[in-house]
């Protein structure tokens, strides 16, 4: 039994097991892990000197204990990092389980036209010899490039193709396309240009990009977790999300899992309810100045799912109420829809 990871990438780890009062102490090579205490164990991000590592699990209750099998991890080449679209999708969440059941389209994209797929992933144009034309067509039709696409489990994750006049390429690069109109941009902070083709005998050419709006600030704030850092601070501007993330020197090697939510204002106040009936702790809070919905980031111990008292105040008296009760105020909700405009929002 084992399991084989990219370089840079955490493994996880799982048992099942019945009873009551049911206490989990993960080892590895026989050494116990420091608050490695659930049924589940992720790594932290590994590195090549950690293939060939083994772990196991005791489970015990007041009934006695028992050891699992050893399982053991081998570490393959270097996983491009979550969410760089550089890299053809190469080891990326959208493409490293499979694509599910493909039922993509292969087929071509004609001149003057533009596509696009969602959630997909595509391939770039086909190469080989040839000319767009011939004779040459100065009409905006006649070229044709081929290329497919399949849908995968990825939101956000888009293949987007288009042509256009050779004259108008500068223009067409920086506008949403103008055949989509939906924030489809193949210059867009999301996306990256994985085929280009210019065509100046025919005024024509054509581009194919990916994009992804998700921004895989998922990915990114498990990748903290995964090596004891917690997400505090986050900003969303013009599509661009920075956020800043502490350790702590005295505690290297806790876990933590992570999980984003957005919402409008009306809605937000509930997610983070939510979260918090899930165990997190709301570490961060932001807001997406271009769209205006509310980002929140809530922040567990790995496997900790016990829920924590939150409370939503309105006005002073409710406030004054909230501080008196113990609970710490892990946001504010501005929402000017509302007749007090600002809810707080309390854990403890």
């Amino acid at each position: 039994m084992g399991q084989s990871v990219p370089m840079g990438r955490s493994a996880s780890f799982s048992v099942t097991a019945s009873g009551t009062a049911i206490h989990y102490q993960w080892l590895r090579g026989g050494t116990p892990i420091s608050g490695a205490n659930s049924s589940a164990y992720t790594t932290p991000p590994t590195a090549f000197a950690d293939s060939g590592s083994t772990y196991s699990v005791i489970v015990s209750n007041s009934g006695g204990s028992v050891t699992s099998a050893v399982a053991s991890l081998t570490v393959t080449a270097r996983a491009p990092a979550h969410g760089d679209l550089r890299f053809q999708q190469v080891d990326a969440d959208s493409t490293v389980s499979g694509y599910g059941n493909p039922s993509g389209l292969s087929t071509a994209l004609s001149g003057r036209t533009g596509m696009y797929f969602s959630p997909s992933v595509g391939t770039s144009f086909y190469v080989g010899p040839g000319n767009c034309a011939n004779p040459p067509t100065l009409d905006g039709v006649g070229c044709a490039w081929f290329f497919s696409e399949d849908p995968v489990a990825s939101p956000g994750l888009s293949a987007a193709y288009a042509a256009d006049f050779y004259d108008s390429f500068s223009q067409d690069l920086q506008g949403d396309w103008p055949a989509f109109g939906n924030g489809l941009r193949p210059t867009s902070s999301h996306s990256v240009i994985t085929s280009l083709d210019l065509e100046p005998a025919d005024i024509l050419f054509a581009l194919a990009w990916v994009q992804d709006d998700a921004q895989d600030l998922a990915s990114a704030a498990a990748a903290e977790g995964a090596a004891s850092r917690v997400i505090t601070a986050i900003s969303h501007k013009a599509g661009q999300i920075t956020y800043f993330a502490y350790a702590w020197q005295s505690d290297t090697t806790t876990i933590y899992e992570t999980q984003i939510v957005t919402g409008s204002a009306d809605k937000v106040v509930g997610q983070a309810a939510d979260l918090a009936a899930q165990g997190y702790i709301i570490t961060a809070t932001g807001v997406a100045d271009d769209i205006g919905t509310v980002v929140l980031v809530g922040t567990r111990v790995q496997g900790d799912t016990l829920p924590r008292p939150f409370i939503a105040a309105q006005g002073g008296a409710q406030i004054v109420t909230m501080q008196s009760q113990g609970y710490a105020t892990v946001g504010v909700i501005f929402n000017p829809a509302t007749t007090l405009n600002y809810t707080f929002l309390g854990e403890r």
